[in-house]
């Protein structure tokens, strides 16, 4: 399964994300060829394009000069025409009905009565087919962003020069995590706001980690303006889950205090044992005990069982060796309103979650008054 990320520094354009996508070796040959069959001539291609030393490919697409103003039937009409699979024709068609439900919202009218100016065009089109559809090729299941840097300026479209963001862009960024920067011009085209809605599925805040996984390409997209940098693409192999080998311990303890035990805990941790478990029980002659068991790998067991006889004072330990999966995890941060704090970062089945570290939620609950099991349910729930 491969993941996606993208560099959203210095912004994103519908053209910016498919000739990232080229250059991270997406063919765009297919898509041209279809948008011929259905009868919109378009000729798309991706060139290598270098600025301020560094090499990137940039979306070149000729298409005739004249376009109708299409509504949302005639784009959804066009959609049918496309050889697409079901999966693309169907996330195509919920793009551009979410773009035209955020325009009649803006314009304060119904749906229907929508007319795509410049997203009329077969350029636009092509950006937001071609990027769903070059998601697919590439088998992307999981999308992430960086945090989407804020812009001013002005614009000149098609109902004159507004203010930026664009009205339809703020729409579609609601919920999504921005940050600061000078920028005063379009960073954010209302195809590029589209796409982020459409395909991300997650953001990090500013300062978090970034891309995780194993890199198995990178893409850099450049769009028709210059907007100081392009739009930086990453494609990423899930880490498989792995498997090793470990050594189990285990003895009944039923002659410790509690607060024996603990140290004892504490003793067998530092001579590096992975995990230790207690499980309470009855034992002969009705003596509440425990059930001590410890986990480690070959280079401590020595160690570990040293300390496992001189912390609990036991007279037999149980070893077993047995194996264990692992799912891929790397350390990340969380952001949380107190601030980032340290987290850990794991995939399952394709999909990524992040999880605060404890003694991070005790800090953090010293620094706010709140207690580490209100917090973790605070921010997990997010």
């Amino acid at each position: 399964m491969m993941r996606l990320y993208l560099d959203l520094s210095y912004g994103i354009g519908g053209d910016m994300l498919l000739a990232a996508l080229a250059d991270a070796g997406l063919d765009l040959a297919p898509l041209e060829e279809m948008f011929q069959e259905a009868g919109l001539t378009a000729a798309v291609a991706a060139v290598a394009e270098t600025r301020r030393g560094i090499a990137g490919k940039r979306l070149i697409l000729e298409q005739a000069e004249d376009q109708p103003l299409r509504t949302l039937a005639d784009i959804q009409a066009v959609l049918d025409r496309l050889p697409l699979n079901d999966r693309v024709r169907e996330r195509s068609r919920d793009a551009f009905r979410r773009l035209a439900e955020v325009e009649a919202a803006v314009h304060g009218c119904e749906v229907a009565s929508i007319h795509f100016h410049e997203v009329g065009a077969v350029d636009t089109l092509v950006d937001v087919v071609g990027a769903i559809w070059g998601f697919d090729v590439l088998g992307v299941t999981e999308a992430r962003a960086s945090a989407i840097p804020w812009f001013t300026g002005t614009v000149t479209c098609a109902h004159g020069e507004i203010s930026l963001p664009a009205p339809a862009v703020l729409r579609l960024l609601e919920d999504k995590p921005v940050r600061p920067s000078s920028f005063t011009r379009e960073m954010v085209t209302p195809t590029g706001a589209l796409l982020l809605d459409t395909l991300v599925d997650g953001f990090d805040h500013d300062g978090a980690a970034g891309p995780s996984g194993r890199l198995h390409a990178a893409g850099l997209g450049y769009g028709m303006c210059d907007t100081g940098g392009g739009l930086r693409l990453y494609l990423l192999e899930e880490e498989p889950a792995s498997s090793d080998t470990v050594w189990v311990l285990e003895s009944h303890i039923d002659h410790l205090s509690g607060e024996e035990l603990g140290r004892a805990f504490e003793g067998i941790m530092a001579a590096g044992a992975l995990d230790v478990l207690a499980l309470h029980g009855i034992m002969k002659k009705n003596r509440p005990a425990v059930a001590l068991r410890v986990v480690c790998d070959d280079a401590h067991l020595q160690a570990v069982e040293t300390a496992f006889f001189a912390q609990t004072l036991t007279l037999g330990i149980r070893r077993t060796r047995t194996e264990r999966t692992i799912l891929p995890r790397t350390a990340t941060t969380m952001h949380t309103p107190w601030g980032d704090i340290r987290a850990k970062a794991y995939t399952l089945a394709g999909q990524t979650f992040i999880a605060p570290e404890d003694d991070a939620l005790a800090e953090l609950a010293i620094q706010t008054g709140h207690s580490t099991a209100a917090l973790r349910r605070l921010l997990m729930s997010k």
